[in-house]
């Protein structure tokens, strides 16, 4: 049968009709569930929490739970899932908090998160994230498509993650994480591009070029830092890549990881 009989389904929650919730799982109040999506055993889903399409959600799940932050005082937040995605067990994600306008916590679409994964309150992920065992990402985090995380990876509160940065495991970092980078170790020192994601993804060979040149003058020229985005802005007109780095870095309040100093 779609729905356990074990399972406790709060009479005003809406769920699709071939929606499936395993043994034990719990759906409370305030909770829409989309087409096609399978919840495990042992899942607790609060409300307001809305969840789209074809999502598969393993065992011992907690959505939409009050956010873990000491100025929260019950207002109605929200989780707000897309579709396609995997959740795999103990995967925990907080509702927002009042703090942010939006006071909801977005997660895209087509996201791969393994067991133990916790995103905090207020975090917004984007779509086609990849995230290994036990990536902690605390709240306000924002994550942009494409990022691939090793397992045990940390992430400050208020940090932002670029688009096809490759971060290996057991990093921990307390400040922004450049676009089509790879990072890792204690926080996150750039060790160069993500080659293999940006080929994956497309972009050609004669594009790469580009980037690479790009790369040289924001990361390994002697130039000063703004110099450098400016540079980026006059010669680099013609790179995607390039345009995201300059916009990423200017908005960036918490400051950009840059490659280590060897010595």
């Amino acid at each position: 049968m779609p729905i356990h009989s074990t399972a406790i389904i709060d009479k005003s929650a809406q769920l699709a009709p071939d929606v499936s919730v395993g043994a034990y799982s719990i759906i409370e109040a305030g909770v829409k569930i989309g087409a096609g999506t399978s919840i495990g055993h042992h899942c607790v889903i609060a409300g307001p929490t809305e969840i789209g399409e074809k999502n598969r959600i393993s065992n011992f799940c907690s959505f939409g739970a009050p956010p873990q932050d000491l100025g929260y005082k019950g207002d109605p937040t929200k989780l707000v899932i897309g579709n396609e995605n995997f959740f795999g067990d103990y995967v925990q994600l907080s509702r927002g908090t009042t703090k942010n306008p939006d006071q909801t916590t977005r997660i895209g679409n087509n996201s791969f998160l393994m067991a133990y994964c916790h995103v905090g309150h207020d975090c917004v992920l984007g779509d086609r994230i990849i995230a290994a065992n036990a990536v902690q990402l605390a709240g306000h985090v924002r994550v942009e498509d494409k990022v691939v995380f090793g397992g045990t990876v940390a992430i400050h509160q208020f940090c932002r993650v670029g688009k096809m940065a490759m971060i290996s495991g057991g990093s921990v970092t307390s400040l922004d994480i450049p676009p089509y980078c790879r990072v890792g170790g204690w926080g996150c020192a750039v060790f160069g591009l993500n080659l293999i994601g940006l080929e994956r993804n497309g972009v050609s060979k004669e594009q790469i070029k580009r980037v690479r040149a790009a790369y040289k003058v924001l990361f390994r020229s002697d130039v000063p830092y703004e110099k450098a985005l400016t540079q980026l802005e006059t010669e680099f007109k013609d790179c995607e890549q390039a345009v995201h780095w300059v916009k990423f870095f200017r908005e960036s309040d918490r400051g950009v990881v840059r490659e280590r100093e060897n010595k």
